[in-house]
């Protein structure tokens, strides 16, 4: 396919859009109960066993009825739609950068293809630039799962997150955000392409026809899984300093608390849940994210989708 009949920018600000919407609103339930798993403070109960996550459940029902466990889908749609959104836009532009740089350096252009390393760094360039433009969302999102903040609207919780700490406010837990995201958009696009490419190779081996549906779902929950153990402590502290500010001050210091006050096993908090939401979210945000972008491309040159 050529430069030119490749898909444009408003194709993937929408198709991530559509993606993004989409796994907000179907995950929800497992972003509120990780959340209020992680605001747990102290070593009872671990918050990352079957019961911890059972009686959690139990308490939003008891208290909010099961409407209770979408509680915050507000505000995650704000902050994931356009944040999916942005990611695949600069995602796109990233790629398409790196390609050129790569084909003006090669001795063969036509046979250039993005590397290992080059897609960790586009993965987590991306990620880290749309993760900050879009932070006072994320910070919205947290506040209004939590049990901590009995928000009753979204102006009310703008309001309140202002008064309280002005503009940064709204950029608390900004540096864990940024080291949590940025490396694991940078080990899930790497494993996310390693893996197709080697599922592909097998395929081709065994002279097996693949569905590319089948292709990026397998990759994305298997990409996914991978990098959000690893990061898994970056997001219980950033969890922490947007709850509890004036408890969780700095990186370090929170990390200290934590690892003082809950032992190691206090990071993980939750992950189970994280793990679980994040597999399925990156498999069906790529999978609808690149059916978007291959039923575009078909219907532009008139081709069956």
């Amino acid at each position: 396919m050529g430069a030119d009949k490749k898909p444009g920018s408003i194709v993937h600000l929408g198709a991530g859009a559509v993606s993004g919407v989409t796994s907000c609103v179907l995950l929800q339930p497992f972003d509120l109960v990780k959340t209020r798993l992680q605001q747990q403070q102290g070593s009872a109960g671990g918050g990352r066993g079957i019961g911890s996550i059972t009686k959690t459940v139990q308490n939003i029902i008891m208290t909010d009825g099961a409407r209770g466990l979408w509680r915050g889908t507000v505000p995650s749609l704000i902050r994931n739609a356009p944040g999916t959104s942005l990611y695949f836009y600069f995602l796109n532009h990233t790629k398409g950068f790196c390609l050129a740089a790569e084909r003006h350096l090669a001795r063969d252009p036509t046979r250039v293809k993005i590397s290992a390393t080059g897609n960790m760094i586009i993965g987590a360039s991306s990620r880290a630039f749309a993760g900050f433009l879009l932070m006072p969302g994320t910070v919205l999102k947290v506040q209004y799962e939590s049990s901590l903040y009995r928000y009753t609207g979204i102006l009310g919780a703008v309001n309140e997150i202002w008064r309280k700490g002005g503009m940064r406010g709204f950029f608390i837990g900004a540096v864990p955000t940024a080291i949590r995201d940025a490396p694991y958009a940078g080990l899930y696009l790497l494993l996310y392409e390693a893996i197709k490419s080697h599922e592909r190779a097998i395929a081709q081996k065994k002279n097996v026809l693949l569905a590319e549906t089948t292709v990026t779902m397998v990759a994305g929950v298997a990409a996914g899984l991978a990098a959000s153990y690893i990061t898994q402590p970056f997001d219980m502290v950033k969890t922490r300093m947007q709850l509890c500010p004036q408890d969780y001050r700095t990186v370090l210091q929170s990390f200290g608390k934590i690892f003082s006050e809950e032992s190691f096993h206090g990071f993980f908090r939750g992950i189970s849940l994280r793990v679980l939401r994040k597999g399925i979210q990156a498999s069906l945000v790529f999978t609808l994210y690149e059916w978007v972008l291959r039923t575009s491309a078909h219907k532009k040159h008139g081709m069956p989708i």
